[in-house]
């Protein structure tokens, strides 16, 4: 081979080299809970802990091969794909798009019907860096998967698990702080997910900061309960807030936005502190469910710390 032939040659290999480079998403272990308790019901859903609980076996139903072989839209890129054995590809180099389910999922009851349900996590690329990850809630409709609800968690987040139990989806993740590159989440944070109606709801956050956890408690009224305008809602914090600051906001539970702005929180002793707002919704005609949820946010750069729900029906 002359010169002139090795040149073109070398750079048709290099090409051929860079498109077989596929990025993959992080490994993970399967954990693996369920939940088979009767429907729920408002008194049963208003216990909440933070505590994966359940059996480590998939009660049947749905299987692992199903979902493994499942059809689902994909939320970050809107996308609607067929996996084939856990994953779907097209396209390569510029034209890349990638989506593989990881290897951790639930099973539980999500929907009240009496039958195993799952969780799980889809993580979506186009040939870039980013990972985007998004957690799916998966129904059974007919012994068939049915994609009911998603939310995003996030680019390269780390899940370390999915629990399902009296109805609510718990993960435990690693997410960034607000010094870490994308590439490095640090932050340890729990979050709580909720299936109601076609919605996946992100209903409760921990995050541990410096070795403490924040969280936002709502100790009255509970969850589902009826409330007269006006009414009261109270609750506490683990860990004072910056500037003793929480925001709210009101929701419908189709996510409608009712209102939202901030409130005081009061110190109670040490780092703790507790909290109350008067609500009136009756100039707003809202005689319906509502989600009324409170958030600390880092003065760094705005993501959430700790965020505390309640549902309630107000008339």
């Amino acid at each position: 081979m002359n010169r002139k032939q090795f040149v073109p040659v070398l750079v048709l290999m290099l090409a051929v080299i860079a498109c077989s480079i596929q990025t993959t998403s992080p490994t993970t272990v399967p954990v693996i809970s369920t939940d088979t308790s009767a429907p729920l019901t408002p008194s049963e859903t208003a216990v909440i802990t933070d505590t994966p609980a359940g059996p480590t076996a998939a009660p049947g139903g749905l299987t692992l091969d199903m979902l493994r072989n499942g059809t689902y839209h994909t939320p970050f890129f809107n996308r609607t794909v067929t996996l084939v054995n856990g994953s779907y590809s097209e396209g390569s180099c510029a034209t890349l798009f990638k989506v593989d389910m990881l290897a951790i999922y639930g099973f539980g009851d999500l929907d009240g019907n009496g039958k195993a349900d799952a969780a799980i996590v889809l993580a979506e690329n186009s040939g870039g860096s980013g990972t985007f990850e998004s957690l799916i809630a998966v129904t059974n409709q007919s012994g068939a998967p049915h994609q009911a609800g998603q939310a995003q968690l996030g680019d390269r987040v780390l899940v370390n698990s999915i629990d399902i139990s009296s109805g609510v989806i718990h993960l435990d993740m690693v997410v960034q702080g607000p010094a870490d590159p994308l590439c490095c989440p640090s932050l340890p944070q729990k979050q709580n997910y909720w299936l109601i109606g076609n919605r996946l709801w992100l209903m409760r956050v921990n995050s541990t900061v410096g070795g403490t956890e924040h969280t936002i408690n709502i100790d009255s009224p509970g969850h589902w309960s009826s409330v007269a305008n006006p009414f009261t809602v109270a609750g506490n914090v683990s860990v004072l807030p910056f500037e003793n600051t929480l925001a709210y906001h009101i929701y419908l539970i189709d996510g409608t936005v009712v209102n939202q702005s901030s409130l005081t929180v009061t110190p109670a002793g040490g780092i703790t502190g507790t909290f109350s707002r008067v609500f009136n919704l009756s100039a707003a005609g809202i005689t319906d469910w509502v989600i009324i949820q409170f958030v600390e946010t880092s003065a760094a750069d705005g993501s959430t710390i700790a965020l505390g729900s309640v549902i309630l029906k107000a008339h």
